[in-house]
This record gives C-alpha cells, sequence and structure tokens, in this order.
C-alpha cells in the first residue's frame, strides 16, 4: 500500500536502534528490519548522512598484548534514544577482540585468541558476526594487515571488500594483497602493491575510497636525496591492480621531519556531498593542518584548516594529543590523555571545540568512525553470544 512505502521511506532515514524500536509497535511493521529492500534504503540514506558516531580503543602495535578497553560515542548529542551501539555488543567486541577497520555499520575485528578462524566482521547495532579464517601463507599476527570497505550497497549481503596485505620476509620486495571474497568464503590472489623503497607504510590509517586504497609512509628522515626523500602516498587501484605515487603538498613539506610530527591520511566527505576524497592531517609543534586531494591525476591538494591547538579551547595547559581523526570532512575528532572534543570544520560553523566524553586509553587514542546499519554481516553469520 501507497501509505507502507511512505513509512518505509521515513523509517530508513531512522538509525538501527529506532527502527526496532518502532517496529515492535507494530504487527504490520515488526519484519521491516528484515526486509532487503528496506535494508538497502536505509543504508544508502545512511551513507548520505555519514558517519557520526565513533569507537576509541587504545593504540598498539600489532603484536599482543592488547588492549580491551572499547569505548563509544557519538558527535551527535541530541538523539532521544541514546547511543546506538548496545553495551552487550561494546562488551562482547572488548572481550573476543580488537577493532581493526570500521565501515557502514560493519565493523573488523582481530580476535585475541584464535588460530582457525582468527578475524570477524560484526554489525554491532543488530547484533550479528561472521568468522573469517586468516589468508594462506599468514602464519604471524605480523602479517596481518587489513584494508575494510563496504559501501556499495548494491549486494548487501555480499558486498563489503576485506583485503589482507603480506609484508613480505625480506627487505626489498613488495607486498602481496589477497582478497577476501564472502560468496565463496574463500580469500583470492589481488596482485603486489608497489610500495616504493626506503619507508616504512603506516597501515593503521590505511584506507579505501572509490575504489582505490590509500597508504602513507612514515616521515623519518632515511635520505639525503632522491625521489623518496620526502614522505608520500600509494594509490592503489584493486580492481586493476594498479599502483601510483601520490606527492604530498609542498606546503605540508616544512616540519615534515621533525620527530615529534605526525601525519594521517582519512577519507573526506561521503556519498552525500560533491566531493569524496581524502585529505592530509599534519600535526607538528601543535598545530593541525589539513589539505584535501583535489585531483589525483594532477597530484592537487588544497589546505582547508590550520590552527594551533591552544587556539582551540581545550581544556588545560601543557595540552598533549593522544589521537585524532577526520568524520566525513566535518569533524576533526581530538583526543587529549584523558578527554574526547570535536571540532566543526564547516566554515560557517566554526568556532572553539565541544567536550564529548572521557576515556581510558591513556596517551594513545585511535579512533574507528561508525553508522548505524541493518547492514548483513553475509551468509552464515551468528547471534552475538551472552557471557
Amino acid at each position: 500500500m501507497e501509505y507502507e512505502h511512505e513509512f518505509m521511506e521515513i523509517f530508513s532515514w531512522l538509525p538501527v536502534k529506532s527502527i526496532y524500536k518502532f517496529s515492535s509497535l507494530s504487527k504490520q511493521f515488526s519484519q521491516i528490519p528484515f526486509d532487503n529492500f528496506f535494508v538497502k534504503m536505509q543504508c544508502e540514506k545512511t551513507q548520505l548522512v555519514g558517519d557520526k558516531d565513533f569507537f576509541i580503543q587504545l593504540d598498539t602495535n600489532s603484536r599482543p598484548p592488547y588492549s580491551k578497553i572499547l569505548k563509544f560515542d557519538s558527535c551527535i548529542r541530541n538523539s532521544i534514544d541514546g547511543l546506538q551501539v548496545p553495551y552487550s555488543s561494546l562488551e562482547f567486541i572488548a572481550r573476543t577482540g580488537r577493532v581493526l577497520a570500521s565501515s557502514n555499520g560493519l565493523v573488523c575485528c582481530q580476535k585475541f585468541i584464535d588460530d582457525i578462524n582468527p578475524l570477524f566482521i560484526c554489525n554491532p547495532a543488530t547484533q550479528y558476526w561472521l568468522e573469517i579464517s586468516y589468508p594462506d601463507g599468514f602464519n604471524s599476527e605480523r602479517d596481518l594487515r587489513i584494508i575494510f570497505e563496504c559501501n556499495n550497497v548494491d549486494k548487501i549481503t555480499d558486498d563489503f571488500m576485506l583485503m589482507s596485505i603480506m609484508w613480505p620476509s625480506h627487505w626489498g620486495s613488495d607486498p602481496l594483497c589477497k582478497i577476501y571474497s564472502p560468496r565463496e568464503k574463500i580469500w583470492k590472489d589481488g596482485g603486489r602493491i608497489k610500495i616504493g623503497r626506503g619507508r616504512n607504510l603506516c597501515h593503521k590509517t590505511a584506507l579505501c575510497q572509490n575504489g582505490v586504497v590509500y597508504l602513507i609512509s612514515d616521515t623519518g628522515r632515511y635520505f639525503r636525496e632522491g625521489p623518496f626523500f620526502w614522505p608520500y602516498i600509494v594509490a592503489y587501484d584493486v580492481e586493476n591492480c594498479v599502483t601510483k605515487f601520490l606527492k604530498l603538498p609542498e606546503n605540508s613539506r616544512r616540519g615534515i621531519h621533525d620527530r615529534g610530527c605526525r601525519i594521517s591520511i582519512f577519507k573526506w566527505g561521503n556519498s552525500g556531498n560533491s566531493v569524496q576524497s581524502i585529505c592530509l592531517v599534519k600535526l607538528n609543534k601543535n598545530v593541525f593542518s589539513i589539505w584535501v586531494l583535489c585531483d589525483e591525476e594532477k597530484n592537487s591538494w588544497h589546505q582547508v584548516f590550520e590552527m594551533r591547538v591552544e587556539d582551540m579551547g581545550l581544556e588545560g595547559s601543557d595540552i598533549v594529543v593522544a589521537g585524532f581523526t577526520v568524520l566525513n570532512g566535518k569533524f576533526l575528532l581530538i583526543a587529549t590523555d584523558l578527554l574526547v572534543y570535536q571540532y566543526n570544520l564547516s566554515s560557517e560553523s566554526s568556532g572553539k571545540v565541544e567536550k564529548i566524553c572521557g576515556h581510558a586509553c591513556g596517551g594513545y587514542v585511535f579512533f574507528h568512525s561508525f553508522s548505524s546499519t541493518l547492514r548483513s554481516c553475509g551468509d552464515g553469520a551468528k547471534k552475538l553470544s551472552a557471557r
């Protein structure tokens, strides 16, 4: 009936918690959360809005012991339903593994202990999860580098891209990547990624945007001259197995070799914006600077932000930034050793930071953005287990 379609259109703009709440009030709409057409519609609408929630966890290296500290919060403070992830889901993830990546309602995690199925995909809003094995040839946790993306809404049950990068055992070789097929439940060869010579790549901030995987190099001073004297970005086209190197903007180079300088890349924009690109964030001497990649072919960047941390309005003196990220090209999230703040990057409403929450991760914080969707983890997914 026509009014049913109108209700579905309205409901599709809601997060999962609200959808479950309304569907429980009417037998007529009780099956809406399980309708494939509605699930696709809700995922599309969520992508238009973009991520507004986030996970916080202790930023550790790739080897155990791992911290089981995991916190969830939101940039939107006026939700009548509160946070969109049940506490039981957070508790399950925290005791089972650590979050590696998050995309459009699903999170990819690595278990603390499991040699058979050490990875799992989870929808913490719907409380389902799917276990996944390591690719053949990955004999150690040290080898595991994961890139995860699931923004294709045309195939709701088989649409996520899970890539693993196997680092070579000897210096000078390019890493091999493998792609997981959710439908076939196997890993397939994805080709080799050219990474340049002499620099390490920062895998924790690797991302996939518009079918291209981006990795940024470290900032160490290893060379006196040559093509890899300055840090760079590796852009790997997944479908065509083609690698390109992107230069960082020239005005980002000042102080980039300093010991305390930190650089990272994040997504910029979402499907609701005219611009879907990546941004470079540099933090040096307590000054944040942000550039957006405007044209990959021309290696063209545009600087959109620069401000000292002290001028943002963070509480306390001798402020030390424990972690940061960018959400949708709109919010800059900043963590100190105790608190998390957000700074609105949009020109019409920029100003002082807003305090969001506290955390217990200390001086090393890593963010994972999140959206509440009904997206399925795929065939074979099962309900999260209680303690």
